[in-house]
């Protein structure tokens, strides 16, 4: 039995249900869902009236620089007045330092978290506890509109670490019965443990998977062509791009349907999918702006987005580095929320082992965390067990953090991975202008 990770359950009961307003916004939430428009945005306006005036009197970063533009608190009074205000991009954030956190809450009232670096390099993000019960009202609301009810077992095939990589001696998974999550090691995934883990799926009897799509399509694939029956209410993605190809394979080897959905670590903006398989941007839980990139294409749009829930790290306007393609379709569910057609500039390449392991990009951008210095980064596969790690680092990157990255490395990959990192002065941007963080190029 995982001590640490009953502990570990037991203490995420307690801040995602307990000590903030996990079911009161639950409760307010089954509500919104059918407000129409007016009322929609009547929500945001308040919501980001309260944001503005949290962060002018909180933020040191955000007082600085409505001061140096003229923008007054009360000079927010529709919801296009949020253009006053600057994108806000990771280089500001970084530069910005502990000047964007908010004075207003102590250390102990916060919680640290990581972006997963899918379009670039990892971000360290303070939470407060209350934003945490808000975030979990949220992401269940998906869950609900999947079938998954808060008493459902629900297994995880993310970056979440049961052992360490170079351990295949000890059990691959662990079961946590507080929050009722199975656990599994996608660090050790393989065509041989993705056998195993059907059998533990069914075992603990499972409900649904959440998980990267790049992950879940290899357990999808393997019980399909070994004939394993595995039948789930649904299957949850996020992370990276989940192609249809991929959403076809999880279907019909779980018969089930998939409901992929975006986020971000920085808690800026979200979209779900509803019953009915549409995108839906979610307006209660921020305000996301769609900028079209140009061109030939009018249809794909970068994500702008400012996050209301986040109080202890606001993010005003932030250029997300994510793209959406829209479209001028209404969803039958009834719901009056925006629809996308698709979210992409996640995609990535697999990494593949000498053993035949396969990391996909949202598992492998966990070896930078902890790496605060570091601007853009990529993972680059030239041979069959070795990898290159591309990194630009800021001014104030050290010896200390070169170090720090390296036992990162140790502690993620497992040793039959040779790593090489190479320092360089920039990353080779798509012409989409966004960066790959993994490429493979043995095909």
């Amino acid at each position: 039995m995982n001590f640490a990770l009953l502990a570990q359950g037991a203490a995420h009961l307690v801040v995602k249900r307990y000590a903030g307003p996990f079911w009161i916004r639950r409760q307010w939430l089954k509500k919104t869902q059918w407000f129409n428009e007016s009322e929609l945005e009547g929500i945001q306006l308040k919501l980001l009236k309260q944001l503005i005036h949290h962060c002018y009197s909180t933020v040191p970063y955000y007082k600085c620089l409505m001061d140096e533009r003229g923008i007054k608190v009360e000079s927010i009074n529709s919801l296009e007045d949020i253009k006053q205000f600057p994108v806000l991009t990771k280089k500001d954030v970084l530069q910005a330092g502990d000047s964007i956190i908010s004075t207003k809450y102590p250390k102990w009232l916060m919680r640290i978290a990581y972006t997963g670096g899918t379009t670039g390099t990892p971000l360290l993000i303070w939470r407060d506890l209350f934003s945490i019960g808000s975030n979990h009202a949220f992401f269940q609301r998906q869950k609900d509109w999947a079938g998954v009810g808060l008493r459902d077992r629900c297994a995880y095939l993310t970056g979440r670490l049961v052992v360490r990589p170079d351990r295949t001696d000890k059990r691959l998974y662990s079961y946590d019965p507080f929050m009722k999550e199975l656990i599994l090691s996608t660090y050790h995934l393989s065509i041989d443990t993705a056998k195993e883990y059907a059998e533990v799926i069914k075992r603990y009897r499972v409900t649904a998977i959440d998980g990267y799509p790049s992950a879940v399509y290899l357990v999808a694939k393997t019980c399909f062509d070994s004939g394993i029956e595995l039948k789930l209410q649904s299957v949850l993605t996020s992370s990276e791009t989940l192609t249809e190809s991929m959403r076809n394979m999880i279907s019909r080897a779980f018969q089930c349907e998939v409901y992929d959905y975006y986020g971000s670590a920085e808690r800026t903006s979200i979209i779900h999918t509803c019953e009915h398989g549409s995108y839906h941007i979610i307006p209660e839980y921020g305000l996301t702006e769609l900028i079209p990139l140009g061109g030939s294409d009018n249809n794909k749009c970068r994500i702008i987005s400012t996050g209301f829930w986040n109080l202890a790290m606001p993010f005003i306007r932030y250029e997300t580095g994510d793209i959406v393609r829209t479209t001028d379709e209404k969803c039958i569910c009834g719901r009056q929320y925006p629809v996308v057609k698709s979210v992409s500039g996640r995609k990535a390449d697999v990494i593949k082992t000498p053993s035949g392991r396969e990391f996909g990009a949202a598992i492998l951008t966990h070896l930078l965390y902890g790496t605060d210095h570091i601007v853009e980064s990529q993972i680059v596969q030239d041979e069959l067990g070795h990898i290159i790690i591309k990194y630009v680092p800021s001014e104030r990157f050290s010896e200390k953090d070169l170090m720090a990255f390296q036992q990162l490395i140790i502690r993620h990959l497992p040793q039959e991975m040779r790593v090489e990192l190479r320092r360089v002065e920039v990353i080779k941007r798509t012409d989409n202008g966004k960066i790959r963080p993994v490429v493979s190029e043995i095909g």
